[in-house]
């Protein structure tokens, strides 16, 4: 058995490491992060609670919820997920940073902060009354029952709790030491490995700080608007509804599920056949020796990756077209006689819901599978010559290399590049949207065109519904993700989260 300070052999039945003096334990520690996430995902819950209701005083129910200026409410939220992904990546000591960050916000929020304004609705006999009110303190609103204050601030304050209490414990155990231990030991092995660390690669920081301020401006600054999929958005005026739009999607809205099951269906289909593809075509390039002939036909399959989803819907609008101009048509017309030799009297590939898949399909791996054939191939060029000569030498051939060596060799590649893919199954839109017309709108009706056509289709556009359809198909996507991560952990033993 060895210290666990300064990894020094201990004596059999050792008590005191002799050399740095730290106690010695035969209970191993106790991982109190599971106690820490826990309280931060019941706190997490806790702020989300005043959405749930439906009621007219909704807007009463956190003064950090003000439809106005919500600011509160997501630096709230913000610190419990950060408190959440720190347990998760062993980074105790800043996790508790967070989780009382969470504290004071909520408890500035809940005793100092008061609302600019909100209104009231009463039922009276002379109709609908509008109460409003300025300056009132949230705690003077906790005993209305309608609001949902009492037991959202319960279950919020449950939580910081059982947080704080586990994260906190959690960190103890890096510092439940003799007194006599080294101090010079301690330093290195709290400072070093964080801030030490960071100071010796701060260019590469500097480097990347650009793309960081991209991603947060393009793609988390942009979900601010998320609180509007609980309201019943106007412009001067929206308020908060509370899952009033989930139930509609759910229960009410049979195009928003024609939508989503045609995502499903065309994105995971699409997937899988681009993915196929390019670990087929990968595989032949990459048994032809001939180094010009391969370097060839790589160019030409990857151009096309480089042309817009505009000129390629165009192309194909003129080559599948039933017409003389459409080549399949006038090929099936005059070399195997077809539609009475007329090539105008031929498939509307993409004005027929019969059709219209397959041809997407088609288009989609012409487009696509260049991309991943390069991804494949550059993982194909690290594999070892000895590990073939080796195999010839055991008497494999050709098709045997390929089983027991390439294939294997890929599947890390294939299965990043399938998870990676999976997370963009739901944003299907442009491929779709410049393909699609009345005719198929059945089968190619996806839910980016769904939002598209409820938004500027004509008529008044449900900014709060859309809202709602784009969080939905957010959480699909993450949890898409998740499966398919831990199913590759349970495969191979590792995922790429």
């Amino acid at each position: 058995m060895q210290c666990k300070s300064c990894n020094t052999e201990l004596p059999k039945h050792a008590k005191v490491c002799p050399k740095c003096g730290a106690k010695v334990s035969d209970k191993g520690p106790q991982n109190l992060k599971v106690i820490a996430i826990a309280g931060a995902v019941i706190a997490f819950i806790g702020g989300l609670l005043p959405f749930v209701q439906n009621t007219g005083d909704v807007e009463k129910a956190y003064s950090f919820m003000n439809i106005q200026m919500p600011v509160f409410w997501y630096l709230y939220m913000i610190a419990l997920v950060a408190t959440i992904l720190l347990c998760v990546a062993k980074k105790e000591k800043l996790s508790i940073i967070t989780t009382a960050i969470a504290g004071v916000i909520f408890a500035v929020a809940f005793f100092v902060s008061p609302f600019l304004e909100y209104a009231g609705r009463q039922q009276g006999k002379g109709g609908t009354v509008i109460n409003k009110y300025n300056n009132v303190m949230l705690s003077d609103l906790l005993s209305n029952g309608e609001n949902g204050i009492g037991m959202g601030t319960f279950v919020v304050i449950i939580g910081l709790i059982v947080a704080i209490i586990g994260v906190f414990f959690d960190l103890l155990k890096y510092f439940k030491k003799e007194i006599n231990v080294d101090a010079k030991y301690m330093t290195n092995s709290i400072n070093k490995s964080v801030w030490s660390m960071v100071y010796y690669y701060r260019w590469f920081y500097v480097m990347f700080l650009p793309a960081l301020i991209f991603v947060l401006l393009f793609n988390y600054w942009p979900m601010l608007g998320l609180r509007y999929a609980f309201t019943s958005y106007k412009i001067t005026n929206p308020y908060y509804i509370g899952i009033t739009h989930f139930h509609e999607m759910a229960t009410a809205d049979i195009y928003f599920w024609t939508a989503f099951k045609n995502t499903l269906y065309l994105s995971v289909i699409k997937l899988i056949l681009n993915t196929g593809a390019a670990v087929i075509i990968s595989l032949l390039l990459h048994e032809i020796s001939n180094i010009i002939f391969k370097k060839t036909v790589q160019t030409i399959i990857y151009l096309p990756h480089f042309m817009s989803w505009v000129v390629t819907a165009s192309l194909f609008r003129l080559i599948l077209a039933p017409s003389s101009s459409g080549m399949v048509n006038t090929f099936l017309a005059e070399v195997f006689g077809m539609f009475g030799g007329n090539p105008s009297n031929g498939i509307f590939f993409l004005g027929d819901p019969r059709y219209w898949v397959g041809s997407y399909f088609v288009i989609n791996v012409w487009k696509d599978t260049g991309w991943g054939t390069i991804l494949f191939l550059a993982t194909l060029s690290g594999i070892s010559p000895e590990l073939y000569e080796a195999a010839e030498i055991d008497g494999a051939n050709r098709f045997n290399k390929m089983r027991y060596i390439t294939l294997p060799a890929l599947t890390n590649t294939i299965i990043t590049v399938f998870i990676l893919n999976l997370a963009k199954v739901m944003n299907l839109f442009e491929s779709v949207f410049v393909l699609m017309n009345d005719a198929v709108y059945d089968v190619s009706n996806v839910l980016q065109t769904f939002v598209y056509y409820k938004t500027f289709g004509g008529g008044r556009p449900d900014y709060g519904y859309t809202t709602a359809v784009g969080l939905f198909r957010s959480v699909v996507s993450g949890v898409l993700v998740i499966i398919c991560n831990y199913a590759s952990k349970k495969v191979r033993g590792r995922g790429i989260v």
